[in-house]
């Protein structure tokens, strides 16, 4: 394949399967100066992308106070090869200040991933659709310069990426003098409340349970959440003019995807493991999106809207349907308690930062760093402000 790729034109290698792969070994035969040659662009001007990269390039001054794309030579070799592949000679696909600005947000996305609750994923990097989960947390991430002032339902979301949703059995780690004793599900009073928990909590209906409001059948509602979900997928994407399977198979390939978890939670037990609990915290599988788009004959980018648009409602019905009534069940437990919130924001754990259950005490990077200034610009310029807090 790379024979065939050194051999053809440069207007056809950017259609080659691999592309970056290829340039990339390319550029190191260049660098490493084997008698090896490529074509290049015969008329720079009939490019416009690649005469835009060019001039930026010609910008690196170093007496030139204004960012610039000197700041770009600083990082780790493998965005130094991202700037080399701009610059070298080869039409490119897009414009290299929206390349630049898409590599660098991923930077920072896969830097979050290697806080230790994510260790889970280390293993199953190759099932997730990484560019569709990345669209969907900076949705959520940077609808305002302060996290601390986005709206209930999107700092739901934001906690539930983060697995950090105030649960009983987080809560009791945080203020073990008020709920070290008592960590047990607000709304089945049975089991701890853990993430898996909160999902697939189903309580008996015959057992009395002393609440103010009746408990919430989280399990069942959840299931309907899910099919309404796979539903309006397959009926969206059947009703393409190129589709290639009908609502009806389409939508059985999809309730039987393991990784969306609606099968699984039908057949749900103490003894089974719920496997869509990624995908509800919000990072998409690639045999979901894949699906989608062959299924569907839609481009990649069109199907990736459709899952947005369908996935950000389902978590809004999540909010709306599952957290709030859990939220309410556990105001009146802790009113019953003379618990309130005053006294949490005074009474907290002095080792609140550092509190273990089930993964390593979370390391944080040094997010207190500055941005260097073409950062900044490039992240302001997509509406994106970073805010550096652990």
């Amino acid at each position: 394949m790379f024979s065939s790729f050194q051999r053809s034109s440069a207007e056809r290698r950017v259609r080659l399967p691999y592309y970056v792969l290829w340039m990339a070994i390319s550029i190191c035969i260049q660098d490493l100066q084997i008698n090896c040659q490529f074509h290049t662009v015969p008329d720079m001007a009939a490019d416009a992308y690649l005469s835009r990269c060019l001039t930026l390039s010609g910008l690196l001054n170093a007496d030139d106070p204004t960012p610039s794309f000197i700041t770009l030579l600083k990082f780790p070799s493998l965005q130094r090869l991202s700037i080399n592949l701009l610059c070298n000679g080869i039409p490119l696909t897009m414009d290299p200040v929206h390349f630049w600005r898409d590599f660098s947000d991923m930077h920072e996305f896969f830097r979050l991933l290697n806080l230790s609750r994510f260790i889970p994923l280390r293993s199953s990097y190759s099932w997730i659709d990484w560019r569709l989960t990345f669209d969907l947390i900076k949705d959520t991430l940077y609808h305002r310069l302060d996290v601390s002032r986005i709206s209930a339902s999107y700092r739901f979301r934001l906690q539930l990426w983060f697995d950090e949703l105030p649960l009983m059995s987080r809560l009791r780690f945080r203020y073990p003098g008020l709920y070290a004793d008592d960590s047990l599900c607000p709304n089945c009073g049975i089991f701890m409340e853990t993430l898996e928990h909160f999902f697939t909590c189903l309580p008996d209906s015959l057992s009395i349970i002393d609440h103010a409001s009746p408990p919430v059948s989280t399990r069942t509602k959840l299931i309907d959440l899910l099919d309404q979900f796979v539903r309006r997928l397959a009926k969206k994407a059947s009703a393409s003019p190129k589709a290639r399977l009908d609502f009806n198979s389409l939508l059985l390939q999809l309730q039987s995807l393991p990784t969306i978890g609606l099968a699984s939670l039908r057949n749900y037990s103490d003894h089974l493991t719920f496997t869509g609990l990624w995908f509800l915290r919000g990072f998409i599988p690639r045999d979901l999106s894949s699906l989608i788009m062959s299924s569907s004959g839609l481009s990649r980018r069109d199907s990736s809207n459709i899952i947005i648009r369908y996935f950000l409602k389902l978590h809004r019905e999540i909010y709306h349907q599952l957290w709030r009534p859990r939220c309410k069940m556990k105001s009146l437990k802790d009113k019953a308690m003379d618990v309130t919130p005053a006294l949490l924001r005074t009474i907290k754990s002095s080792d609140f930062t550092n509190f273990r259950y089930d993964t390593s005490p979370v390391n944080f990077f040094s997010t207190n760093e500055s941005l260097s200034p073409l950062q900044v610009f490039e992240w302001s310029s997509l509406g994106i402000f970073w805010t550096h807090s652990a």
